[in-house]
């Protein structure tokens, strides 16, 4: 059988697809594709979801929007990654068993007899897809170990992702996203694409809110990028977004917070402790930015190096 075929470049106009696309590399799944050519032409939108493999409303919302995409309203292209890393989907978990690699932090990946499996499947999803596209959505959320407040963000100086971000939808908090290397988003806004990441719930649960959220801020972006006839126009959130990193802890135990998703605090603040099994305190955890409480664990049983929160 033929490998790496790609029958979404070869659609006619109006025409719509699912169906597998063989990574031609052995050892890496085959990769699940939607996609939909619109009667006009027009940019090319990919939406990516199921980097890792415990998150689950992106991947519903994309299934979702092409479930009622009409092609024959679309001008350009759309593509739809619902489930990105299969190895890690199988697996029920953030990253694959076979090399345990973030893949989100691998971008746009490598080859070579040294390569990884993780950074194979990267470098194949970004040569493939990313670099193809004109903008990118990519979806998360907090998935097993992290329960995460709706937010949709941006890179600094990308004036256009900054307002397709601020349109995505009153759920979600506006964002200015940390620069960091190896994420998608990241990596394809340093080859010039147009990209926006996106955050809901975790816990390793299908929120169907989050879900519908989403797909709902899909279907703003695609009559943002003129892909779609609006209905109506939408308002730009002009809240201060949140910014900052992750927090991590650089001790083990079972931490008992005393802020919620959502909370302002101060640098310095106490945001809870870790305790130990008898109840003792084994250290105070406090607030290393000013700013909104945005991720905190949904397993508070903690080990060295976890995340404890996002805050900023």
């Amino acid at each position: 059988m033929q490998t790496n075929q790609k029958p979404w470049e070869t659609l006619a106009a109006g025409q719509t697809w699912r169906g597998w696309w063989e990574t031609g590399h052995e050892g890496l799944p085959d990769v699940p594709v939607l996609a939909a050519r619109g009667v006009q032409s027009g940019p090319t939108l990919l939406i990516t979801a199921g980097v890792h493999g415990d998150e689950y409303e992106g991947p519903a919302a994309i299934q979702a929007l092409f479930d009622r995409v009409e092609p024959n309203q679309l001008h350009g292209t759309l593509l739809g990654l619902p489930v990105v890393n299969l190895a890690a989907w199988q697996a029920h978990n953030r990253v694959a068993p076979g090399d345990g690699l973030d893949l989100n932090r691998v971008f746009p990946g490598a080859t070579g007899e040294a390569a990884h499996p993780t950074q194979i499947l990267a470098h194949k999803i970004f040569e493939t897809f990313v670099r193809a596209c004109d903008a990118l959505v990519d979806l998360h959320s907090g998935g097993v170990r992290l329960a995460h407040l709706p937010m949709v963000g941006w890179y600094p100086g990308n004036g256009e992702a900054e307002r397709l971000a601020r349109g995505f939808g009153p759920p979600f908090h506006p964002w200015v996203m940390p620069k960091v290397a190896g994420v998608l988003s990241y990596e394809a806004q340093r080859v010039g694409k147009v990209a926006i990441g996106a955050e809901w719930g975790g816990g390793a649960s299908l929120d169907q809110a989050g879900a519908s959220a989403y797909t709902a801020g899909l279907r703003w972006v695609l009559a943002a990028l003129e892909m779609l006839p609006a209905p109506e126009e939408a308002l730009l959130d002009a809240r201060q977004p949140i910014t900052g990193q992750y927090q991590t802890t650089e001790s083990g135990g079972l931490f008992v917070p005393t802020v919620r998703l959502g909370d302002w605090v101060a640098s310095g603040d106490s945001i809870g402790a870790l305790r130990d099994p008898l109840g003792q305190v084994v250290i105070e955890i406090k607030a290393q930015h000013t700013g909104i409480v945005a991720a905190l664990p949904h397993l508070p049983l903690l080990q060295p190096g976890d995340r404890i929160a996002y805050i900023g």
